[in-house]
């Protein structure tokens, strides 16, 4: 890019950023025959082709091109990519993160250490919360772009990251300021809402080309990659489990221990069903069928990493969002037949109407 020797102080597009990476980082291809939906870039535009190379290129595409986008809403999994956006240092990360996330997995931390290093990241806040419910209705809740971290306060343990987009947010930044690419400076401010320049981006990217040296940057997608987007829970051998949901809709229960089956019972406040998608095959169960958790429902895992959840409202016949109901819910779930109202976190009165 040798014609832009001469203005290496002005800033830096989505546009511009995703042509730089394209032309140095040369494995980010995708097959000619290949089509992304890019919300912001359609087939067409001047810039889809470089756009469906780099961002098509992450294991998680096409799932996962929202991790890259430049306007987000996990809430109804919506988002946008905007060429010419001009990027601050926050953008940056969020975006160098997502391509190439193994460098902030790659940190290994001590108990408490991450909480640690944040705090002494001066002009990144962090919001407290005592309640998941607290944590909901904040407007930075997971919300990767905003430059903020959500952290649970605990009295037994102390802070904790709030959710996994904050721990996205923040391993992303301690990853990258770790292998001196992208760090605060020696005061400790990070200036994560000031605008970048081209000079900046260059040393950036040419960090990350010297940071594996000659190493593979594009890796085979991981079961993690292959999961639809949305909420994800987690389910483990000899560990019965529960979480809540209000609004209604869809998430992955994710098998970690590699289990056989699981069972699985619900208790909600209107009656919905359940389309349950276990290695991509649908399988239907109705409200009646779930709703006794002395005897919950066998469900097989046939080897799946991952079962996907479709809530259903059976009085309008409709998949649930979280924009068509105010149902609130409750899933039980273990890896053995067993009566959940023994559970001391079974939630007794709730009832469909």
């Amino acid at each position: 890019m040798e014609y832009r020797t001469k203005t290496l102080g002005r800033m830096v597009t989505k546009a511009d950023l995703t042509l730089m990476v394209h032309r140095l980082f040369t494995d980010f291809r995708v097959d000619a025959d290949k089509k992304f939906n890019i919300p912001g870039v359609p087939n067409g535009h001047p810039s889809y082709p470089i756009f469906k190379d780099v961002y098509g290129s992450m294991p998680s595409a096409p799932n996962g091109l929202i991790g890259a986008a430049d306007r987000i809403n996990y809430d109804d999994e919506t988002f946008k990519y905007m060429p010419e956006k001009v990027l601050t240092r926050w953008d940056l990360l969020i975006t160098l993160n997502a391509l190439f996330d193994d460098i902030g997995y790659s940190l290994e931390l001590s108990d408490g250490e991450d909480i640690t290093r944040l705090r002494a990241i001066k002009d990144l806040p962090k919001r407290y919360f005592n309640s998941y419910n607290q944590y909901e209705k904040w407007k930075y809740a997971y919300q990767p772009l905003a430059a903020e971290i959500g952290l649970m306060q605990d009295k037994e343990y102390g802070p904790s990251l709030a959710s996994d987009l904050d721990y996205v947010k923040a391993y992303a930044l301690l990853g990258f300021a770790e292998a001196g690419i992208m760090k605060p400076d020696a005061k400790g401010y990070f200036r994560p809402n000031q605008k970048v320049t081209l000079a900046e981006t260059v040393v950036v990217l040419h960090r990350i080309y010297d940071y594996y040296d000659g190493g593979s940057y594009v890796r085979e997608p991981s079961p993690d990659d292959l999961i639809p987007n949305g909420s994800r829970f987690f389910i483990y051998k000899d560990s019965p489990s529960a979480h809540g949901s209000s609004p209604v809709s869809d998430f992955a229960l994710v098998n970690s221990d590699a289990l056989p089956e699981f069972y699985l019972a619900l208790k909600a406040t209107e009656k919905i069903d359940l389309q349950i998608n276990v290695n991509g095959e649908p399988s239907y169960y109705t409200y009646e069928q779930l709703s006794n958790p002395k005897q919950p429902v066998r469900i097989p895992l046939n080897g799946a990493y991952h079962a996907e959840f479709i809530p259903i409202i059976r009085s309008k016949g409709q998949i649930a969002t979280g924009d068509n109901n105010n149902i609130e819910v409750m899933y039980y779930y273990a890896d053995t037949f067993q009566d959940f109202t023994q559970a001391i976190w079974y939630e007794p009165n709730l009832q469909s109407k």
